[in-house]
């Protein structure tokens, strides 16, 4: 069955005939059935990347691309007299994040898939993660960007966690969004939700009513203490249900799993585990070693002001559970440095996640050459001292691919049959 014929299949009318909506559901179907076809089993370690963010962009013309579908789609949609660009259009953009972190994050999951690496993102469904911009009479104004729709490329599954938040339960869904490689692997990027939102709080600006969530004067700024601890109790478990499937009795975690911390939003992910670990019977002591081996911390600024620190009053009240392992990690890192500005709770009795991160994961990264030398020489100096051995960098990378192939077909196939290998080993000339 050719693809003109494959598309009909789905449609279940010619496509001259269908709207591009019609074409768009069709297209986003084959990419999922594709897409299943090249998933593999994993052997050894996987990664687990935790971000806040995850900036993916619409999805339809990337996949087709990577699965090697996009000229065929162009050319039998342009036979009917359908244009593939019109029907990107009816794509929502996925409203998960809006910065560089989460486009670093959504690149570093398109490389994993490319390399044939078993990566999976780790992140939130959020519902308004982004906002539209219109302006009336001169003035820029602010609206929510509905992008959920019944039709999605994140599908609900029947797996859920338990999570408490301020002493009361809640359940966390599970959504599995396929990551493709460009002719590589299909990866995973899971994001929790919750069924229980009421989207009604979300008025007709981005303004919300944070009073609905935590009745407190600070509400906006404890609503992302929720939300990072959703997220990384809810992957936690994800992630030791996974190892536990595949033979890992946790004492042995980080021969399973690699836990990349984007930034310092998923940092409660190492009191978490600990916890957990303690749950199956993991004392604390060892629980901590196997959260550091299995541990790595992405830092993303030389701003001190910007490295997450929490009043203690706020962790208290949303995850009272976490405190006393926090508490003990502070205790355990003061053994190790008789410097107070490498506490992990300061003297105003203020949680700082990054130093959590440096002192119980196992590598610390910059992402770029001059901002990890900072790191060492002058933001971090006292860390590096005490953990030489942690630091390193790994320079930000982009993902050009879709760019290039659509903008000079031409230049992107003389690169193609380019051999960099033999090209980067050669002495530069003089």
């Amino acid at each position: 069955m050719n693809f003109t014929e494959t598309l009909q299949s789905l449609t279940g009318k010619p496509l001259s005939a269908c709207t591009n909506q019609e074409l768009y559901l069709a297209l986003l179907e084959l990419v999922r059935r594709k897409s299943a076809d090249r998933v593999q089993p994993v052997t050894g370690r996987k990664l687990y990347y935790i971000s806040a963010e995850f900036l993916i962009g619409k999805l339809l013309s990337n996949n087709l691309i990577n699965l090697g579908l996009y000229d065929e789609a162009r050319d039998a949609l342009a036979a009917a007299g359908k244009s593939l660009a019109d029907i990107e259009e009816v794509e929502p953009e996925p409203s998960l994040g809006n910065g560089g972190l989460g486009r670093l994050a959504a690149c570093f999951l398109d490389s994993l898939a490319t390399l044939n690496l078993p990566g999976d993102g780790v992140g939130l469904r959020y519902h308004f993660g982004l906002f539209r911009q219109s302006f009336e009479n001169g003035v820029q104004n602010e609206k929510p960007d509905p992008w959920l729709t019944a039709h999605s490329w994140a599908e609900k599954t029947d797996i859920t966690y338990p999570v408490e938040l301020a002493g009361k339960e809640y359940t966390a869904r599970l959504y599995k969004l396929a990551v493709t490689g460009y002719e590589g692997r299909t990866n995973t990027l899971n994001l929790f939700d919750l069924d229980t939102i009421d989207e009604s709080i979300v008025h007709d600006g981005i303004a919300f009513d944070k009073t609905a969530i935590d009745k407190n004067d600070e509400a906006g700024r404890r609503l992302r203490v929720y939300q990072q601890y959703l997220m990384v109790s809810a992957g936690a478990q994800l992630i030791l249900a996974e190892c536990a499937a595949r033979g890992c009795n946790y004492h042995d975690l980080a021969d399973y799993a690699a836990i990349q911390i984007n930034d310092t939003h998923p940092s409660m992910v190492i009191p978490e585990l600990i916890r957990l670990l303690g749950e199956k019977g993991i004392d604390f002591d060892e629980a901590v070693e196997i959260v550091t081996k299995t541990c790595a911390y992405t830092n993303h600024t030389i701003l001190a002001e910007a490295l997450e620190k929490w009043p203690r009053s706020y962790l208290d009240a949303v995850v009272p559970q976490l405190m006393p392992i926090i508490e003990k990690l502070d205790t355990l890192a003061r053994t190790r440095t008789e410097d107070e500005g490498l506490a992990i709770i300061d003297k105003d009795d203020r949680v700082h996640m990054a130093h959590m991160d440096i002192h119980f994961t196992h590598s610390t990264n910059g992402v770029a050459a001059l901002h990890t030398e900072i790191l060492k020489n002058s933001e971090l100096h006292g860390f590096y001292e005490l953990y030489p051995e942690k630091f390193n960098n790994k320079t930000n990378g982009i993902t050009f691919r879709r760019w290039l192939l659509e903008c000079d077909p031409r230049l992107t196939a003389v690169l193609g049959r380019k051999d960099f290998t033999r090209i980067r080993t050669q002495a530069p000339a003089r």
